[in-house]
């Protein structure tokens, strides 16, 4: 009881001291909405109007601040000026990115209890509101100014009204110079396509590079159906889904798994994808590459005896870009760090069905 008084006192006294300051400068940080005066305004009234503003520790009410313009006399607010805020605005944008970062790190529920352990009156639609205003309003893309190697990979979100996971949430990320990588691309689509929205804004940075540029990416060939025609791209499978996804059309042609031809398979697909690293010789990285695409061809004949139709029509397919960035010799890894990212993504999104706009903002202050 005694914590909301102590903060409306203390923040009043610091904002009209720091009114009294501007007030005393020949140029003013503010300026006349009427004439666009910054010089000349006199004092009407430093204990105003009340208003409510929503600080990091709690909701505080202030009493504004006015003032006259000298050169034609109209009267204006300068309290949200001083603090830095929009007008009529009662979250400022420092508060509104913090509870923003709350809500994206755990439920909005939980949020709401850890700020009543600490005396906040916050409720969990603030924060959910917090969530989708930042989110809304931010945006990845492409920076010519870092390495040109991207990674693009897709997971399941539980969408509202829709059966299991209804859609896909579709990631880019750029390698960075310093080490480690960024976000430059988020977009919520249907699965197996849709990857048009996310990388259109990137392709006109990609043409911006230099040196070659390289895609990583995951299961889903139209990837790069949609850069195609567009920009010329190095395209990399990741090595890590080729034996992850291969168990899949296994299942789906009816092959029984760790079965013996299970194992085999997939085994065998484990061993083609493992690659040495810091391997730099060009006839070691030849004769390396030329071991793994024999031994490939050995299981797509496998399959194909077996009767494995969708296991071979899956090899055939990724078979040409497994190995671009060794025979390339480019660095960066032939395996994909989104997949990893999206660990980060499932602890928040699995806790329960989304719209498709909630989870795509919330993914985005989680991923930023």
């Amino acid at each position: 009881m005694l914590l909301p008084q102590l903060l409306e006192d203390f923040f009043q006294k610091v904002l009209v001291a720091l009114g009294e300051y501007e007030m005393s400068q020949e140029k003013k940080s503010f300026v006349c909405k009427c004439c666009g005066n910054d010089t000349k305004f006199i004092w009407k009234t430093r204990h105003g109007k009340a208003t409510t503003i929503l600080t990091w520790f709690r909701y505080i009410t202030l009493k504004q601040l006015q003032v006259e313009c000298k050169g034609c006399g109209s009267k204006q607010y300068i309290t949200r000026a001083l603090l830095g805020m929009e007008p009529r605005k009662r979250i400022p944008e420092e508060t509104l990115r913090k509870l923003a970062l709350m809500g994206a790190l755990t439920s909005y529920r939980v949020s709401e209890k850890f700020g009543k352990m600490f005396g906040w009156a916050i409720d969990k639609m603030t924060i959910w509101k917090s969530v989708q205003q930042v989110g809304a309003g931010m945006d990845f893309v492409l920076d010519e100014n870092e390495e040109p190697r991207c990674e693009a990979d897709g997971t399941g979100v539980g969408i509202t009204g829709i059966a299991k996971r209804g859609k896909e949430l579709k990631v880019l990320v750029q390698y960075k110079k310093s080490g480690g990588i960024r976000v430059a691309g988020i977009d919520i689509g249907n699965y197996n396509g849709s990857w048009d929205k996310l990388l259109q804004k990137s392709i006109g940075v990609i043409k911006k590079f230099k040196e070659p540029f390289l895609l990583t990416a995951g299961g889903d060939i139209s990837i790069f159906e949609s850069l195609k025609g567009k920009v010329t791209v190095l395209v990399q499978r990741c090595l890590w889904h080729i034996p992850y996804q291969a168990q899949y059309v296994l299942w789906s042609d009816g092959v029984k798994r760790k079965s013996g031809e299970w194992l085999h398979i997939v085994a065998e697909l484990m061993e083609i994808c493992a690659i040495r690293s810091l391997v730099d010789c060009p006839d070691t990285i030849k004769a390396m590459i030329g071991s793994k695409k024999a031994r490939l061809e050995k299981v797509i004949v496998y399959c194909r005896k077996k009767g494995f139709k969708r296991c071979v029509i899956y090899l055939e397919n990724v078979r040409g870009d497994m190995f671009t960035a060794l025979e390339n010799r480019l660095e960066g890894k032939t395996t994909s760090r989104v997949a990893r990212l999206f660990r980060t993504v499932n602890m928040r999104v699995n806790v329960r069905k989304w719209s498709t706009e909630g989870a795509l903002n919330v993914t985005k202050v989680r991923l930023a």
